[in-house]
């Protein structure tokens, strides 16, 4: 995925285009559960790096859980003549960079998705918006997009809408 910043910044939820030092922060927070999710995508001093990064804070975290929990971190930079791509995807402290197809799409439209819940004032349901957006049971998913060596077979009378020898 190779995006100019404006795509980029869309594509990660932000609308505008980000500003050196300019953050875009969401926040909700459960009273029931006890959790706060937020997410921000941010722009670094120079203008050549993005980071967006989920977290959720627990009140009362698990038994051997930490308080604070990395729920993605996406990290991007220009790659060539202008145009952005992410660099870096964490969900949930695992690299997915490499390992699924399309990971840049796809991390983006995970961030996204969350970030859409936030903003809607819920908590994401981490699991089952990952299942629907970065899902690795694509079709074409292994680069040869179903291609083959023979040539299809063709019949020049069914392009033609003839019929049988017949002629016009």
């Amino acid at each position: 995925m190779r995006v100019d910043l404006k795509e980029l910044c869309d594509k990660l939820g932000v609308g505008y285009v980000l500003s050196p030092y300019e953050t875009c922060p969401w926040s909700a927070y459960d009273s029931e559960s006890g959790i706060t999710a937020s997410g921000e995508v941010r722009m670094n001093n120079e203008g050549d790096e993005i980071e967006a990064e989920l977290q959720f804070m627990y009140d009362v975290p698990e038994e051997g859980k930490l308080p604070l929990e990395q729920i993605c971190f996406i990290y991007c930079k220009p790659v060539s003549q202008g145009k952005w791509s992410p660099t870096v995807l964490k969900v949930r402290g695992k690299d997915e960079e490499g390992e699924l197809y399309e990971w840049e799409t796809k991390g983006c439209n995970f961030f996204a998705a969350c970030v859409q819940e936030i903003k809607m004032g819920n908590i994401p349901d981490i699991d089952a918006i990952y299942d629907k957006e970065m899902d690795g049971k694509e079709r074409f998913r292994d680069g040869r997009q179903g291609s083959t060596s023979k040539a299809p077979k063709i019949k020049p009378q069914a392009l033609l809408g003839l019929k049988g020898g017949r002629g016009f």
